[in-house]
């Protein structure tokens, strides 16, 4: 029997990993796409911020939702939903010939890999107690991991004149495979703490919300700043060929991979908030002086990817830590609210690549880093003044 229970908790966790892997395809998709999408559709980098932005809209209907759904009806019924949903998007691509089917399986693929995010950051603690930062940086490096290959592979297939829609038929195939295994594995029985009676009003008033909002969001913008427009930026400024920008792109992929492989090692070390704070900041320095020294900095600005990495796992692991009686509600509020406000910051980062252009609108990602870390600062000192241990 416990032979049994072991090998299922190993495919449990494979299943966890393919998720992730799927979706990152998917996404790592769209910086290679934006100029295809501009050229054949005519929009400009305003429209294609608004259409993205429908994207992390459906996102955030998908978290609030799958909170809900993993507690009533369970995880393996989320990630069947969001499989289904996100195959159904990816099948609508390859038959664009609007911008509002572009939007709407943009909508789609937000509201289904939103869906198999949270259930999948949700099933992490349950199965790694004592080692939760390790595994969910673990398995968001498969995140990166499946960026990085979707990055090379459509830098590749793109030089070879195979266009964008057969790309998402080829994408397509990993989608009906996770369906297929989110069909047949088998959910341990997880105990999710209740939180009914805890006073949602209490929460509200509590500053380490906002401080972690505030934060959380800067984190979204430099992240989504990067994974939009560093090809638009290449290309643009520099005339780069597709699998010319791809290679720097992939680069940074790859790091960002490698970065949540071991950012959790790392971060028992020194401290999740310290250590994030301090990753982070060599982040923006690599940003800033990548810019500052312009074609021959586009490697720098890739290796920021390292660390830049962890953000996301990194700030689950804090916010459950300071609201564990209330950890779920917590994750959610914070990440929903977060992406509304990302929302509305990426439409206004498009506008000013237009305005701007890409070269000076991409200080906006080193910008949105140096706030991040005060805000990772000031939670610090907070903690700090109330002697509670910090994280």
């Amino acid at each position: 029997m416990s032979f049994l229970v072991k090998n299922n908790k190993i495919f449990l966790i494979f299943t966890l990993f393919y998720l992730y892997i799927t979706i990152a395809l998917f996404e790592s998709t769209k910086g290679n796409f934006i100029p295809f999408f501009m050229e054949e559709f005519n929009i400009s980098n305003s429209t294609i911020s608004l259409i993205l932005s429908i994207n992390t809209v459906g996102a955030i209907i998908g978290s609030f939702v799958a909170g809900q759904l993993c507690e009533t009806r369970g995880h393996k019924f989320v990630y069947i939903v969001g499989s289904v949903i996100s195959t159904i998007a990816v099948l609508i691509a390859p038959f664009t010939r609007s911008v509002f089917t572009l939007a709407l399986f943009n909508f789609m693929f937000g509201l289904g890999r939103s869906c198999i995010a949270i259930g999948v950051d949700s099933m992490v603690p349950a199965l790694s107690v004592g080692f939760e930062s390790i595994l969910m940086n673990i398995t968001h490096f498969m995140y990166g991991m499946g960026s990085f290959a979707g990055q090379s592979a459509v830098g590749v297939l793109l030089s070879r004149s195979i266009g964008w829609r057969s790309i998402y038929l080829y994408l397509l195939i990993f989608f009906v495979i996770a369906t297929i295994i989110s069909l047949i594995v088998k959910m341990p029985n997880v105990q999710i703490k209740s939180e009914k009676t805890y006073k949602k009003e209490d929460f509200y008033k509590n500053p380490y919300v906002y401080m972690l909002i505030i934060a959380l969001t800067f984190g979204l913008i430099s992240e989504s700043v990067v994974l939009t427009w560093f090809i638009s930026y290449m290309r643009g400024t520099y005339g780069l060929d597709p699998a010319g920008a791809a290679k720097y792109a992939s680069v940074y992929f790859l790091l960002f991979a490698l970065g949540r492989l071991l950012g959790g090692f790392v971060l028992n070390k020194t401290g999740n908030i310290k250590g994030l704070a301090a990753s982070l900041a060599i982040s923006a320095v690599f940003i800033i002086t990548g810019l500052q020294t312009r074609s021959n900095g586009l490697m720098l600005i890739a290796i920021s990817g390292l660390f830049m990495s962890i953000t996301f796992p990194t700030m689950m692991v804090i916010i459950s830590s300071v609201f564990n009686q209330n950890s779920s509600y917590a994750i959610g509020f914070i990440v929903t609210i977060s992406n509304i406000l990302n929302v509305i910051m990426f439409n206004v980062i498009g506008a000013l690549n237009d305005i701007l252009g890409t070269y000076r609108a991409f200080y906006t990602a080193p910008i949105a880093l140096v706030c991040f870390v005060i805000m990772l600062v000031l939670i610090m000192i907070k903690r700090k003044k109330e002697n509670i241990n910090q994280i």
